[in-house]
């Protein structure tokens, strides 16, 4: 399976800049630290575990890692205990971007049917990209939200709420593609993999054939030929409607 660290995932929004990420070596498990944050919407107080450190071993073909000891997901992002407001943890120190998200905003997206029937980590991930949605940040930031989310569903066996998050996800991941906001251009292969990757999980054929295909065509990098050789092996794949 692909090593995560084979691009940058700090640059894709995943995960605090605190965190760091090593391959699995059955020494290093998920690793918590508890922080104080200051909501940004209610200005409540409150303390929250995020992560520090994460190890993995292997992973799915939309890079969902096998995760060696607790699965972070859910500490990944931070919720207030109060209003709810949900996002990473760097973003609750810029309030100049998040003063504008009301608690009656939140409340309105929560009570949206999709939410409703999200497993409750996958739910966070929905309300912080439907936030970032709202104050219109990088689509490559959003998509990561709801590409995680995703993973949650499946760790959940919910296929059916895992389809619309995938479906969230690369709708805002091909934005990112095709209007060039993915901020390291040494991303670009894999982002344009991902795209296709979901398309096929989604049994869209046409789409899939036509991002895994792509590829070849924003590789730059020689040392990224992992990342074509993937992609050839899931588009031969699409063509047998393998998932």
């Amino acid at each position: 399976m692909i090593d995560l660290q084979r691009y940058n995932d700090n640059d894709s929004g995943c995960q605090s800049s605190a965190a760091r990420q090593t391959r699995g070596s059955g020494q290093v498990t998920t690793k918590l630290v508890q922080q104080h944050f200051r909501c940004p919407t209610c200005l409540s107080d409150f303390d929250s575990n995020v992560v520090e450190a994460v190890s993995h071993q292997g992973q799915d073909s939309d890079f969902y890692p096998h995760y060696i000891g607790d699965d972070p997901l859910e500490h990944f992002l931070v919720q207030c205990p109060n209003c709810r407001f949900c996002a990473y943890p760097d973003d609750f120190g810029q309030s100049g971007d998040v003063e504008t998200i009301s608690q009656s905003r939140i409340c309105e997206i929560l009570e949206q049917p999709l939410a409703k029937k999200l497993p409750k980590v996958a739910q966070m991930y929905y309300l912080a990209g439907k936030l970032y949605e709202f104050q219109k940040k990088n689509p490559y930031h959003i998509g990561n939200l709801y590409l995680r989310g995703s993973w949650v569903c499946r760790k959940s066996d919910n296929r059916k709420a895992e389809i619309e998050m995938q479906q969230l996800a690369v709708k805002f991941l091909r934005v990112s593609v095709e209007r060039s906001t993915v901020a390291n251009p040494d991303n670009l292969p894999v982002v344009t993999y991902l795209v296709g990757e979901l398309y096929r999980r989604l049994e869209d054929k046409s789409q899939a054939r036509e991002w895994l295909n792509s590829v070849e065509e924003v590789l730059i990098d020689q040392d990224q030929q992992w990342i074509l050789e993937l992609a050839k092996k899931q588009a031969e794949l699409n063509e047998h409607f393998i998932n």
